[in-house]
């Protein structure tokens, strides 16, 4: 595991000497393989560490037993500890979201704050080679696009590495047992209530018996494949979208109309793609769906018709342009004030 480790390290560009890493561990076995790992590397990198874990509340007795069990083993090797305690389920019902995303959503809000207060420059998570397929098998059968078959990247956004993604989940349980270290089982990860949970333990162990015993490497070779394809229409998108551009704010991207006029269809999307993000500062509950009907407006140039998209994204056309713009108010209530004169919506 340490060799190809290492690799990974290399070959991504993850870690520089003297680093900053806050680990991201939950207890289980691959946060506790990864932790182990950067303890062992730290001194030859002079890596300064810090362990983060977020108890979510949602398996009782469970979620407050691995968070003793994370902090005990920061202890051991006195390392700095941050917890967060979190009621999950209650967020997730007052912001009407799934618990997955909104456990997400929790997690990564307490990474960054720590980091920023702690002066850490990278995230450490420990995702693994069958995560990486597992996810591109079920952004495959939610109908993604290659995006979504690019899998769970290495290194997101230059600040979260994932060490050990080109690492077995076989070979993780190898490591540890060879450490003689233990970990803690989430018992949720049997439930098979969750299309995650279907794929690991029922469509890939049907696939790998008696379609393809070598699934996981196919998946992970696919996604490597379909990334560098991405990745490189992603830099000729970004290219036009500068090109069309003709306003930027905080709130608002406005792109000529014009440049689009001769612009092939699955370019004009990913274009639109990158003006929503600007605006939007991600691309979360925007569907295929929402790209499409964007799209569409472009090519029409219908002056005057509008878009409504998630977290008060507006979209609309004027002679020249095509402006996505985030407005300060819930879209219905600003429809509502449209009709009845109180507000010019511009």
């Amino acid at each position: 595991m340490f060799y190809t480790a290492m690799k990974t390290i290399d070959r991504y560009n993850m870690i520089d000497f003297k680093d900053s890493l806050l680990l991201g561990v939950s207890g289980g076995p691959d946060s506790v393989a990864l932790f182990l790992f950067l303890v062992e590397i730290s001194e030859e990198f002079q890596l300064k560490l810090g362990v983060a874990h977020v108890n979510h509340n949602l398996r009782g007795n469970d979620s407050h037993r691995d968070a003793v069990f994370v902090q005990s083993l920061t202890e051991k090797y006195r390392l700095p500890f941050f917890l967060l305690d979190e009621d999950v389920k209650t967020i997730a019902e007052t912001k009407r979201r799934s618990l997955e995303e909104t456990a997400r959503e929790v997690r990564y809000d307490f990474f960054k704050k720590i980091c920023r207060q702690k002066q850490y420059v990278k995230l450490a998570l420990g995702h693994n080679r069958n995560d990486n397929a597992e996810q591109v098998l079920m952004n495959f059968l939610r109908g993604s696009g290659t995006a979504g078959l690019c899998g769970i990247p290495p290194v997101r956004d230059h600040w979260v590495v994932r060490p050990l993604i080109d690492i077995s989940r076989k070979t993780i349980l190898e490591f540890l047992e060879e450490k003689a270290q233990n970990y803690v089982m989430d018992q949720s990860n049997q439930d098979q209530c969750f299309l995650r949970n279907r794929i690991r333990h029922s469509l890939l162990p049907c696939l790998q018996k008696n379609y393809n015993p070598n699934i996981i490497e196919s998946l992970n070779r696919m996604s490597r494949i379909v990334k560098d394809d991405h990745l490189w229409m992603e830099k000729e998108a970004s290219y036009h979208f500068t090109k069309a551009l003709t306003l930027k704010t905080r709130k608002r991207v406005d792109l000529s109309l014009v440049y689009f006029k001769h612009m092939d269809p699955a370019l004009a999307k990913r274009v639109v793609r990158q003006a929503i993000k600007a605006v939007k500062n991600d691309l979360r509950r925007i569907t295929l769906v929402h790209i499409e009907a964007v799209t569409a407006l472009v090519f029409s140039r219908e002056k005057g018709k509008s878009i409504d998209l998630p977290d008060r994204i507006r979209v609309f056309i004027t002679k020249e342009r095509l402006c996505v713009k985030r407005e300060d108010m819930a879209l219905r209530r600003l429809g509502r004030l449209k009709k009845e004169g109180k507000v010019f919506l511009a």
